[in-house]
């Protein structure tokens, strides 16, 4: 993609994002053109979470015994950004989707989204990610706490994968 249409797609997801919500766009080291998108969600965001029933708490639970933080963050994901990434943020990066990775931080927690496994090179980084990997049909979603937002994205934007 051209840079301008990078620009004008960040402007288009800007757009739709809260007010309160900073996005911003930098390029990877992924050998066939990615970057990554980076969707700074207010406090209140997380804040408003509720912890509700479900059937992937059980499943998830040696994760959430570990980390409570964690366990609140797999809410997060489920009530506030899962439906919004697939039905608004998705639809808008339409074909150009392969060219991005979203990430959706609110202080040090996140939700990443790829195409492609995310985290096989988390283990180099024991103590600074806590997170939850899960797949499915449309890909994987990592939600999880780490020390250091800033270096989560340095992370993102240097490590890749061969497609």
């Amino acid at each position: 993609m051209k840079r301008e249409e990078i620009f004008a797609l960040i402007e288009r997801i800007q757009a739709v994002c809260p007010p309160e919500c900073k996005v911003e766009t930098v390029p990877t080291k992924q050998p066939n053109d990615v970057h990554l998108i980076i969707i700074q969600r207010p406090a209140t965001d997380f804040d408003e979470v509720t912890e509700t029933s479900d059937t992937q708490v059980e499943e998830y639970k040696s994760f959430f015994e570990r980390n409570l933080v964690l366990r609140k963050v797999y809410f997060w994901e489920l009530q506030k950004i899962r439906r919004w990434h697939y039905e608004t943020i998705l639809p808008l990066l339409g074909d150009a989707a392969t060219h991005f990775k979203v990430l959706y931080c609110c202080g040090n927690k996140f939700v990443a989204y790829e195409r492609f496994t995310l985290f096989d090179y988390a283990e180099n980084y024991a103590g600074v990610f806590d997170y939850l990997g899960v797949k499915d049909q449309r890909g994987y979603r990592w939600m999880g706490v780490c020390r250091n937002i800033d270096m989560l994205i340095g992370v993102l934007m240097t490590t890749y994968q061969e497609l």
